[in-house]
This record gives C-alpha cells, sequence and structure tokens, in this order.
C-alpha cells in the first residue's frame, strides 16, 4: 500500500475537495506507516499521514466559520 503525506496541510494550501495545493514537503510512502511524516519541522507528528483526515475535516470547518457571515 501506498499514501500520500502533505508536509503541512494547512488552511491556505488545502482545496475543499480535499486536494493540496501548496508547492511544500511532500511525499508518496512506499510503504504503509500511520505515523509517518513528510517535514523536517514536524516533530510531534501533526500531519502524520494518519491525523490528515482529521486535518482536513478541521480546514473545512475553518472555511465554514468563514463564510458563515455572508449567508
Amino acid at each position: 500500500n501506498v499514501g500520500f503525506i502533505h508536509g503541512v496541510m494547512n488552511t491556505d494550501n488545502m482545496t475543499v475537495s480535499g486536494e493540496t495545493i501548496d508547492y511544500g514537503p511532500c511525499a508518496f510512502m512506499e510503504a504503509y506507516d500511520p505515523q509517518a511524516v513528510f517535514s523536517s519541522i514536524d516533530h510531534q507528528g501533526r500531519y502524520a499521514y494518519r491525523n490528515q483526515p482529521a486535518i482536513a475535516q478541521w480546514n473545512l470547518a475553518r472555511l465554514a466559520e468563514a463564510l458563515l457571515p455572508l449567508m
């Protein structure tokens, strides 16, 4: 199995569809490792492969909060 790890999957580089659009650190895993990270500054594993779904959900919640006043 392989997976895509984005090193810094924060709100300013993720699309609504979940794609990451930043050139920043990213890689494909050659072997499945849910704790894999791909950023030299991510010492605590915030953006580890296993955390990416929760990070995406958090990012989308922040987008929804920003759009609420417009509705």
